[in-house]
C-alpha cells in the first residue's frame, strides 16, 4: 500500500464527487428539478469537495505527489474561482429558475444549451473528479491500478475537459453584467487606502487565460496519455505515471 494519507484523501474526495454526481441526477431524473433545485442539492457538497482541490497544490509543492506544481495550481484555480468567484456570488444571475427562452438567450448572447449549463458543469467536474481521485485511491491501495481505471483516467478527459471548460467560460459570460453593475469584490477610487481594484476586469482576463491555457492543459494529457496507453504497454507503464 503507498501513502495512507493519500489514500484517505483521495478515498474521500472519490465519494463527495461521487455523491455530488448522484445528487445532481437524482434531483433532475427523480424529482423532476432544474438548475435551480440541483444548486440547492449539491451545495454544501459541492463546497467542501471542490474546495478540498486546494490539498492537491501543497501536495505537488512539497513533493508529497509527482505532478506539475503549475498544471496542477492552473486546473484547481480555474474551478475555485468559477465556484466562489462566479457561481456563489452570482447565483441569482448564472442559477435560472426555469428555463430561459430563445430570445432571452439570444439577449444574453447564450448558447442554446446554457438552460442545462449548471447541470453541464457537475457533469463535467464531477464525472472527472469520481475517475481521477478513484484511479488515483487505487494506486495508493495496490500499487497499479486496475487497467480499466486507468484507461479511464487517460481517455474521459477528452470529453470531460471541454465540456466542463465551456461550462465555466459560459458561467463567467453569464455574470459579467451582474459583476459590473454591482461592483462585485471591487473598489473605486478615492478611498482611504488609495488603491483601485476592478474585479470585472479581472475576470475578463482570467476567461482570457483559459485560451492558452486549455490547450496546454489538453496537450499534457494527451502526452501522458500516449505515454500510459500507447504502444500497448499500458499496465507496466501506469504504475509510474
Amino acid at each position: 500500500m503507498g501513502n495512507p494519507y493519500l489514500l484517505v484523501y483521495n478515498a474521500a474526495l472519490t465519494a463527495g464527487w461521487g455523491y455530488v454526481l448522484f445528487l445532481t441526477y437524482k434531483t433532475v431524473l427523480q424529482e423532476g428539478g432544474w438548475t435551480q433545485e440541483v444548486f440547492e442539492a449539491v451545495d454544501i457538497p459541492l463546497k467542501i469537495s471542490q474546495s478540498a482541490a486546494l490539498l492537491e497544490v501543497v501536495h505537488s509543492a512539497i513533493g508529497l505527489v509527482k505532478s506539475p506544481v503549475a498544471i496542477t495550481a492552473m486546473q484547481v484555480a480555474s474551478r475555485i474561482w468559477c465556484l466562489w468567484g462566479i457561481v456563489v456570488p452570482c447565483a441569482a444571475t448564472v442559477i435560472p429558475q426555469g428555463l430561459l427562452t430563445a430570445g432571452q438567450q439570444a439577449a444574453l448572447g447564450l448558447p442554446g444549451w446554457a438552460n442545462i449549463n449548471f447541470i453541464t458543469l457537475m457533469t463535467a467536474w464531477a464525472c472527472s473528479e469520481v475517475i481521477r481521485y478513484g484511479f488515483f485511491a487505487l494506486k495508493e491501495a495496490f500499487g497499479t491500478p486496475p487497467y480499466f481505471a486507468t484507461w479511464l483516467r487517460y481517455t474521459a478527459f477528452m470529453v470531460l475537459y471541454p465540456l466542463g471548460v465551456s461550462s465555466e467560460l459560459t458561467m463567467a459570460w453569464r455574470a459579467l453584467p451582474d459583476i459590473k453593475a454591482r461592483g462585485l469584490f471591487s473598489s473605486t477610487l478615492p478611498n482611504s487606502w488609495n488603491w483601485g481594484f476592478d474585479y470585472h476586469l479581472v475576470c475578463v482576463l482570467v476567461m482570457a487565460t483559459y485560451i492558452p491555457g486549455l490547450p496546454q492543459l489538453y496537450g499534457y494529457m494527451l502526452t501522458q496519455r500516449k505515454k500510459v496507453l500507447g504502444g500497448g504497454a499500458a499496465k507496466p507503464k501506469a504504475k509510474a505515471a
